[in-house]
């Protein structure tokens, strides 16, 4: 029409000119003479729109007010036109305008709100990304019951991050009852660690995306990843981290719909559903299961983004991976702390209020020290001096010591007793070595009785020789032997003899 308004304002307008038209718009020719009189009448090329209801700023409140219900906001905008004197739109008309004048994602979040109407945006694809670019963790209940070792069931959570360039899982953790700060930390030391029996996936990646959970979000977790020079992003939407939402979708129709009592089965009834009544897993069982079906996706699974498996990806990716820490390093930085001062006693240290025996206490009672854990695993503590932050080793929850804990410290003890011992008696002798030449030998109790002479030989060096032990003279007794005695090698005399002859 902007055409053939300019034609016929220059007198050139013909009716080949409008029969052209008419031609390529497919309508008779009167139709485009009618087209242009009303264009000559309104001033404007533009199809004048028709005159029906239309939704305002008004009836988008009342929508808003009756939270997108549309059956409520026509009798509220009816009761109102009766109230006016004027006719009410029908509930036809009010359907009709609302589909011409408000979008699907506008009703929604009327209806929901703004998160759920996001879900009707439609979002940019992100670019292709290197191996241990990006991160993505998440916490997916596992739609099932399982048996704990103490005969009660539980549910249980799966805490797992996957590699966003090749889709491996790079590690996962399973908790009882549900997620925590800890099950983050644990499954962040099976992604980053790579040797036996991990990997062969790992390393450490430039960014981690998690969304607003307050345990990726802790201050103990977000310590971890800082000491490890790992920026973590919080995405505010699961759209922003479909990678992992598209592996807790994928679990849900591949692993969790076959297990036992699986809780999103069909339904019998408003009450019961299919194998609702079936034995349940145990947790081991369950680990077992998880861990052969993580195997299965990550080296038989293909990716259709990539047309590869997950570890063939990762094999034929060339990117860098960054050097980890060592298994007792990135368990040193994963330890949380309450910065508290501490001591050891004769009971051990007190925590939470349990007694914990250090595994290198013996000789320290008195020593100041920082306590560190790991988090919802309070079996075991580790121990810091509080100044100068100096390993001590770990702590072990005193009544509940096993044999071999009992057996090293008690060897640790024996071993510091004959330690002790040797340095005193080492330094006795180097005390005695230095004051010789100061102080008085002790004479031995026979040198206080010998005489001046024998003194006197001793220090010369001419002492005589000692008596022979045996005498070469026969033994003379100082007293005479009456005659009546006898003597060996003689006669006895006959003394009554010898009176006779007299």
């Amino acid at each position: 029409m902007a055409q053939l308004l300019r034609l016929r304002a220059a007198g050139e307008l013909t009716t080949a000119h409008v029969r052209l038209v008419a031609d390529a718009m497919g309508v008779h020719i009167r139709t485009v003479w009618g087209w242009l009189a009303r264009a000559e009448e309104t001033g404007s090329p533009e199809k004048p729109e028709r005159r029906r209801f239309r939704i305002t700023e008004e009836v988008i409140d009342v929508l808003a007010d009756y939270q997108g219900n549309v059956k409520r906001a026509h009798e509220h905008l009816t009761r109102l036109a009766l109230e006016a004197g004027e006719k009410p739109p029908g509930l036809t008309t009010l359907h009709d305008a609302i589909a011409r004048d408000l979008d699907p994602g506008f009703m929604a979040g009327l209806r929901e709100g703004i998160p759920t109407a996001r879900g009707f945006d439609p979002c940019f694809q992100r670019p292709a990304v290197a191996r241990n670019e990006v991160w993505e963790g998440d916490h997916k209940q596992a739609e099932t019951v399982v048996m704990m070792p103490d005969g009660k069931l539980s549910r249980v959570w799966v805490t797992w991050f996957e590699d966003r360039g090749t889709g491996y899982v790079v590690g996962w953790a399973v908790t009882a009852g549900s997620a925590h700060r800890g099950s983050v930390l644990a499954a962040v030391r099976m992604s980053v660690l790579r040797e036996a029996p991990y990997g062969p996936a790992g390393g450490l990646p430039h960014l981690v995306r998690v969304d607003g959970g307050a345990d990726f979000l802790s201050k103990t977790v977000r310590r971890a990843f800082g000491l490890l020079s790992v920026p973590v992003h919080r995405v505010h939407s699961p759209r922003h981290k479909g990678g992992i939402e598209r592996l807790n979708r994928t679990s849900m129709t591949r692993f969790f719909a076959d297990l036992p009592r699986y809780t999103k089965a069909p339904r019998l009834d408003h009450r019961r559903r299919v194998g609702d009544q079936d034995p349940p897993l145990t947790f081991e069982a369950f680990v077992g299961l998880l861990r052969t079906w993580v195997d299965e996706h990550n080296t038989g699974h293909v990716i259709k983004r990539t047309g590869m498996t997950p570890l063939q990806a990762w094999l034929a990716d060339p990117a860098e991976i960054r050097p980890e820490p060592s298994p007792t390093e990135l368990r040193a930085l994963m330890l949380e702390s309450d910065h508290k001062v501490r001591k050891i006693t004769s009971h051990g240290v007190e925590f939470n209020k349990r007694s914990y025996m250090p595994e290198n206490g013996v000789g320290r009672i008195g020593l100041e020290v920082r306590v560190r854990w790991m988090p919802h695993h309070h079996h075991e503590i580790d121990l810091y001096t509080y100044r100068g932050n100096r390993y001590l080793g770990r702590a072990f929850v005193s009544n509940e010591a096993d044999e071999a804990l009992r057996e090293k410290v008690l060897a640790d003890r024996a071993e510091h007793s004959t330690v002790l011992r040797q340095a005193l008696k080492r330094s006795g002798e180097r005390r005695r070595e230095r004051y010789l030449p100061s102080t008085k030998p002790e004479l031995p109790v026979r040198a206080l009785r010998m005489t001046e002479q024998e003194a006197r030989t001793e220090l010369e060096g001419t002492a005589p020789a000692a008596a022979p032990r045996r005498r070469t003279q026969p033994y003379q007794p100082l007293t005479p032997v009456p005659a009546a005695w006898p003597r060996p090698g003689r006669t006895p005399v006959d003394t009554a003899s010898k009176d006779d002859a007299s």
